[in-house]
């Protein structure tokens, strides 16, 4: 068990999850076309190699902030990652929407988490039959390791103040949606520096994921605690915005999101904003591709909403990071 604390800046919740709070990603059906259309391009962003504390590379694509009076909101984006025989996404399908996400003033990092993309060792390091094989620790490593070593890679940027880490959010698909929630959990789980007086003078550690786009996520992943997890996200203070998409075409998508969102659902009215539930397009192109008769990507508008709504418009000033412990 890992114990959250909560007060008016952390957080008190237990999740059990197999000896630690794990992650994973995973990918929906319906995106299957739009990772094929993606995989060719290569988008405006600048292709980087980070590494995660075990010195497993972390293929990324960091689209930095177009330059703005004051430093950007940031967004996450994660394709689903189901195995490498499973022929798991790339963080390319996402470019496009990066992209747009940059044109309007964010900075934005796509993740190939580790075995899925370029995210593999070179050379022999690691047998072709493990790369292929997906294990629960592998999802833990995701969380513990690849996603913290995005997040430390943001802090670097904002402490340039070229992005607000303040006014982070993360897009997910399929299992990588579960993988998100758990690591916004571990994130508000970090107390700031004990470097002042009271907690909201402290320098903070955490306490960044504001937003969560769920695209066809899946409530079951090995060795992730999906009840544990959405119940720990609806007891932060301030409320994490959650929008959860999925296909109409699928039954067993809908009852996945429907499970994820549940713990999370507003009982009041006047949140759809913050929390919503909604079925997304039944079109086999899948949720990137989606346009209106007049030629408008409608999900790429729905998530740029989302974001401006969810971070853009947040009243949380850019603050360091450096401990005044460490001056």
């Amino acid at each position: 068990m890992m114990p959250f604390t909560n007060s008016k800046h952390e957080i008190s919740h237990r999740i059990v999850v197999l000896g630690a709070i794990l992650l994973t990603v995973s990918i929906l059906p319906s995106f299957a076309y739009a990772q094929q259309a993606a995989a060719a391009r290569k988008g405006a962003g600048d292709d980087r190699i980070l590494y995660a504390p075990d010195g497993w590379p972390i293929h990324v694509t960091y689209y930095e902030a177009k330059k703005t009076t004051e430093p950007a909101p940031v967004v996450i984006l994660l394709p689903g990652a189901e195995g490498r025989e499973a022929g798991s996404m790339t963080r390319r399908v996402w470019d496009e929407t990066a992209e747009a996400l940059q044109r309007i003033g964010f900075a934005v990092v796509s993740v190939d988490l580790r075995k899925h993309g370029d995210s593999v060792p070179e050379g022999d390091a690691v047998p072709a039959a493990r790369l292929n094989r997906l294990a629960a620790e592998d999802y833990q490593a995701m969380v513990l390791g690849d996603l913290e070593a995005v997040k430390n890679f943001l802090i670097e940027e904002h402490e340039l103040k070229k992005l607000n880490i303040r006014k982070l959010g993360i897009g997910a698909a399929g299992s990588s949606a579960l993988v998100a929630a758990t690591f916004a959990v571990n994130d508000w789980a970090k107390a700031p520096w004990n470097d002042a007086p009271t907690p909201a003078a402290s320098t903070p550690r955490g306490q960044d994921v504001r937003a969560l786009l769920m695209l066809s996520p899946k409530s079951s992943v090995r060795g992730l605690n999906a009840l544990g997890t959405m119940q720990a996200v609806s007891s932060i203070v301030p409320p994490i915005a959650v929008h959860v998409y999925y296909s109409q075409e699928s039954r067993q998508e809908k009852k996945s999101a429907e499970s994820l969102f549940r713990p999370v659902e507003p009982r009041e009215e006047g949140f759809e904003e913050v929390r919503r539930l909604a079925p997304g397009p039944a079109s086999a192109e899948g949720f990137l591709k989606l346009r209106s008769t007049s030629g408008e990507n409608l999900m790429e508008k729905n998530i740029a909403d989302f974001f401006n709504h969810n971070l853009k418009e947040l009243q949380d000033p850019w603050r360091t990071r450096v401990s005044k412990l460490l001056n």
